[in-house]
């Protein structure tokens, strides 16, 4: 029976031993494991400073176009007579491309050109003598009933001063050209000649307001047996003193005008050192020449550039408009693509970035050229936002390529070969543009301010603040931990 006891009591000592050794373990169990997490919590990632290549670069479809490229079509509409070029031909500016049907042109242009030339024939210049005769004549007359209206004296000064006053706007005019102590005396001496000319003219009004109208425009009136009863002054009214010298300035005009004509047949003079009224029916004729030379040229199709015809919709005998039967593009060298990037990729997009270009159809060449021009906004013709570009080959390739061809393009927006880099983890943007990184010294991190030039997705190049061999943390929100 005690042994029984004995027992009882030995295995109940046993199992409450089990039980606290298994309490025991396991808060040694969780303790180990508390203190495992927390190291790992507290465990930072570093990385070493080393140096590597950093290089920027983009990939697009190029198409490969004309240097310059027109099309165009004949100013007139009308039956096509002759095509001169066929479809891939190099033509010359200037060069006449295809032909219209003209006769009733050609006639028109021929009749222009005979009417012109007629004005300066014999003929004619003995015509154009004899208006100049004829206008002198007139002014004579003219001048003759203007000096009767107003009286000699007053004649006289009126042209003294209008004489005057034209010599005065030549001083002028030159004295604004070259303004010289010369030129500045003698608007001077214009200025006083002027003034004494109105003076003079004066002194002529008032002679002929007291004594030349009484004078010449007291008219007698007589009885039916011609005895004078009394006298009556009829002076000019103000309507005859305008036309009187409204005349008078007319023959004058016409005289000029005659001159300056005849001056231009006998080619003293050119059309362009006279008047416009002075060679109307020169201006007239040639106006008309130029006109039906102008409507004889547009049965002329002409290449305004040298290139190659690339586009061509033209048969003799069908009739055609003015719409464009003909494209001419310049396919010199260096070659020129049309190039399109992903939107992402507007950074590289800049002028003068390098780029390389291979061809669809010259798979095993690669050909070095340039960002030439950068379309300012997103092209969504294909329905994606693409940036647009045109890059030109740096040198003339052997190989003759057709418009169209399409080609790989790959730009480089940057690149720094060689270069200390750092994780872009690494960084932290205090403010823009400036950044920090968390160098590890003496096991601990210390904030390091460093400058920065290009960056990838994984590095960024150090301009300044870090040297190869020095350890940073790649988690630069670590260091807040």
């Amino acid at each position: 029976m005690r042994r029984n006891v004995l027992k009882r009591i030995t295995n109940k000592w046993t199992i409450l031993s089990l039980i606290v050794l298994t309490v025991v373990l396991g808060g040694a169990i969780y303790a180990y494991a508390t203190r495992q997490t927390v190291k790992k919590d507290n465990t930072v990632e570093t990385s070493t400073i080393g140096t590597g290549d950093i290089i920027l670069s983009a990939t697009g479809v190029g198409t490969l176009i004309p240097n310059q490229g027109v099309s165009f079509g004949f100013t007139n509409s009308g039956q096509v007579r002759e095509v001169l070029v066929s479809l891939g031909e190099q033509v010359k500016a200037g060069q006449v491309l295809a032909r219209l049907e003209s006769q009733t042109l050609e006639l028109k242009y021929k009749q222009a050109e005979a009417n012109l030339a007629a004005l300066s024939s014999p003929s004619d210049i003995a015509a154009a003598e004899q208006a100049v005769e004829d206008a002198k004549q007139n002014l004579a007359t003219a001048r003759d009933d203007l000096g009767h209206l107003i009286g000699p004296e007053m004649l006289v000064g009126e042209e003294a001063v209008a004489q005057a006053q034209q010599d005065l706007q030549v001083a002028k005019a030159a004295a604004e050209k070259d303004p010289s102590d010369a030129n500045k005396q003698k608007v001077s001496e214009a200025e006083a000649a002027l003034t004494k000319a109105q003076e003079t003219l004066n002194y002529a009004y008032y002679n002929y307001s007291n004594s030349y109208t009484l004078d010449t425009f007291t008219f007698p009136i007589r009885n039916d047996k011609g005895t004078t009863i009394r006298r009556e002054f009829k002076p000019p009214t103000d309507a005859e003193l305008l036309a009187g010298h409204a005349a008078y300035e007319l023959a004058k005009a016409n005289l000029e005008d005659a001159q300056n004509y005849l001056d231009v047949l006998k080619g003293n003079k050119t059309v362009e050192e006279v008047p416009a009224s002075s060679v109307t029916s020169l201006t007239e004729a040639k106006t008309a020449l130029d006109s039906a030379e102008a409507g004889l040229r547009g049965t002329e199709l002409i290449a305004p550039l040298n290139g190659t015809i690339t586009s061509l919709s033209l048969n003799v005998g069908e009739n055609v408009g003015t719409s464009a039967v003909v494209t001419i593009s310049d396919m010199n060298q260096p070659y020129t693509f049309d190039v399109y990037l992903d939107e992402t990729d507007w950074d590289k997009a800049k002028i003068g970035y390098t780029a390389t270009v291979t061809f669809d159809l010259l798979p095993d060449k690669n050909y070095s050229g340039k960002i030439t021009r950068v379309y300012p906004a997103l092209d969504d013709s294909s329905g994606t936002s693409m940036v647009h570009i045109l890059v030109q080959l740096d040198a003339n390739i052997d190989v003759d390529v057709p418009t169209g061809a399409t080609a790989s393009v790959d730009v480089t927006g940057g690149e720094a070969l060689g270069t200390i880099r750092v994780p872009t983890s690494a960084l932290k943007e205090v403010e823009p543009g400036k950044y920090i990184v968390y160098l590890m010294k003496n096991g601990k991190p210390v904030e390091q301010e460093v400058q920065i030039g290009l960056q990838d997705i994984l590095y960024a190049e150090v301009k300044s603040g870090l040297k190869a061999g020095d350890v940073v943390l790649t988690n630069a929100t670590a260091a807040n931990q």
